[in-house]
């Protein structure tokens, strides 16, 4: 509201002026008037009797009056301020925790955050015009922070909203120490504070539950039946009695309630088997819930059906007990010589041998032997190791391959396939390829090398792996679950949809593509040759439990009710405007009553 903004000395330069001028007005004497009378003797008799006091008092007193007028004006356009030492007092810097618990309701029904804008608004408009204001967040949503003006801070505070996927800081410039700062946060997740900075408490205790994981997955011993299984915590101060939900596709539902000890935790398993395939939500409800992101989490229960899967093998044992041992697998074995096509089948297994013809179905081959749509082999290689490999690749998760040794193989040469690229999954040093994939139509994978030519068989993963080629390459492979926040997805140039069908923004990085949710769903990720389906959830306990605060003993300043009509903010300038207002008011008065004449 003030148009001029002074240091300290020339404010009180201006008063002391202002007071001076005023006096000196009071001093100056008019002329005397000559007035011809018959006689001064009756007039001094008139004049003792109207004023029995002396005149001076009222002088003083109308002196006085005036002289609080002037200050008033003065002091309400020129503002006092601190003395400006080296510019760092007018500047003010301001943090806002923009972590995920701060979006829990208080009691007044807004959000921790909407208190905490609230706080960050009144602190920047209650600075004068001219200083600066330096506004950062603890989940660096605000890439570079720069002091700035008033206007500019208040509205870059307007884009600032609660953040996932980070660790929250206290960023502050450098050279800071001098400088005013103010931490606004609820002290859940918020680190390390400069000594410095003030906190302001954003934090009210409330009740809280939320889910921290959840998963269907499928009996080991009959892959037909699927199991939910849910992690509920409490964590509120007293026991409470929770309602867990689970619902599929088709109006599918089950429901219980669940109690939960004050602080504590309950897993639950809930059989889905009759639930259709597709999207499974969990959901959490308990009154008084104060964090509503943390009350349902997403999974898929996958499409069930058994694989009918073709071995073709001279014998290997390695092979057949692995493929025996996956439940959804329906194993048929077969000696080459007898293989004619795969007509009957949904996959197939070729160990050192190839059909002449590429099969109509999605394939697996161990050192496959010459035929036409495959690479031609280059030369022999022995002794071996894994150099590099994708480990992004759907069929390499939660595979390492450090140890892989193999004994001999037979290198392929890609140069003279690029009308039907194929991708390198695993190379040995040097770049040459262990295992490449085709994607374009039918997926096969092809290992440079057999079984019994390596440790490949003997390592833990390999079961996982069988899984993973299987999902692979029916192109059924099971959702991935992800937190909230930045997601990283290993498919270049992909577009991602919500569960609605709306698109959502996404970028293309090296080697895969990345976009950003703030609440729990299910998302899909589809190129050309791929969908990839993916589970966000917030699996927290730290988030979950927003009572937990380093900030639970100081008591917040009461603001006024968000979405409450504002009143005007208190301005020292408006008091003063006020004030001299009032005094003119008040000296008008007296002059009319005789009292300052």
């Amino acid at each position: 509201m003030n148009a001029l903004a002074l240091p300290l000395y020339q404010a009180v330069l201006a008063l002391v002026v202002a007071v001076g001028i005023v006096t000196l007005l009071y001093r100056l004497k008019p002329p005397p008037r000559t007035v011809v009378v018959p006689s001064s003797v009756i007039w001094d008799r008139v004049l003792r009797e109207s004023h029995p006091s002396p005149d001076r008092l009222r002088w003083w007193l109308s002196l006085l009056l005036a002289a609080l007028i002037a200050v008033a004006l003065v002091s309400a356009v020129v503002p006092l301020l601190p003395a400006d030492r080296g510019g760092e007092v007018s500047k003010l810097i301001v943090v806002l925790d923009d972590s995920p618990t701060m979006g829990t309701r208080t009691t007044d029904g807004a959000t921790r955050w909407d208190h905490a804008l609230a706080k960050a608004r009144r602190l920047i408009e209650a600075r004068p015009v001219g200083n600066e204001v330096w506004l950062a967040d603890t989940m660096r949503r605000i890439a570079t922070p720069a002091f700035q003006s008033r206007e500019d801070a208040l509205a870059q505070l307007a884009n600032v909203r609660i953040s996932h996927g980070f660790s929250p800081t206290v960023p502050l410039p450098e050279n800071s120490g001098s400088i005013e700062t103010v931490v606004i946060t609820d002290g859940v997740s918020i680190g390390l504070v400069a000594p410095q900075a003030r906190l302001e408490s954003a934090f009210e205790s409330v009740e809280n539950a939320g889910i921290t994981a959840f998963e269907v997955r499928a009996l080991p011993a009959d892959p037909g039946r699927y199991l939910a299984y849910v992690e509920v915590v409490n964590a509120s101060g007293t026991e409470k009695p929770i309602e867990l939900a689970i619902v599929g596709v088709g109006d599918k539902r089950v429901s219980r309630a669940v109690p939960v000890p004050a602080g504590g935790m309950r897993r639950e398993m809930i059989d889905i088997s009759d639930f259709h395939a597709g999207p499974v939500r969990a959901s959490i409800a308990m009154p008084g819930d104060g964090l509503a992101i943390d009350d349902v989490a997403y999974s898929v229960l996958p499409v069930r059906r058994i694989l009918r899967m073709a071995l073709v093998t001279s014998g290997n044992p390695y092979l057949e007990k692995s493929l025996q041992a996956q439940p959804r697998v329906k194993m048929t074995l077969i000696p080459p010589e007898r293989y004619v096509d795969d007509r009957g089948y949904d996959a197939a297994v070729f160990d050192r041998f190839a059909p002449k013809v590429r099969p109509h179905v999605p394939a697996l081959l161990f050192r496959p032997s010459a035929a036409d749509w495959l690479p031609s082999p280059q030369k022999e290689i022995a002794n071996v190791s894994a150099g590099a490999w994708n480990a992004a690749h759907p069929l390499l998760e939660n595979i390492s391959l450090l140890d892989l040794n193999v004994d001999h193989a037979s290198v392929v040469n890609l140069k003279d396939r690029t009308k039907h690229p194929q991708t390198v999954l695993v190379s040995a040093p040097g770049g040459l390829p262990l295992v490449i994939t085709h994607e374009d139509g039918v997926r096969w994978v092809s290992f440079a090398f057999a079984l019994e030519e390596s440790n490949f068989a003997l390592h833990a993963g390999f079961p996982i792996f069988l899984n993973n080629a299987l999902d692979w390459m029916l192109g059924e492979r099971a959702v991935i679950g992800r937190g909230l926040g930045l997601i990283e997805v290993p498919l270049p140039d992909a577009r991602v949809m919500a569960a609605d069908g709306k698109e959502l923004p996404s970028q293309s990085i090296a080697g895969g593509s990345v976009f950003e949710v703030d609440a729990p769903g299910l998302f899909t990720a589809v190129t050309a040759q791929q969908r990839l389906r993916i589970a966000a959830n917030l699996f927290d306990r730290r988030i979950t439990d927003v009572n937990k605060s380093g900030l639970a003993h100081i008591k917040p300043v009461a603001d006024a009710p968000i979405g409450a009509i504002q009143s005007i903010a208190f301005d020292p300038s408006l008091a003063l405007l006020l004030a001299g207002a009032l005094l003119l008011l008040f000296e008008w008065w007296s002059w009319n009553r005789r009292m300052t004449v």
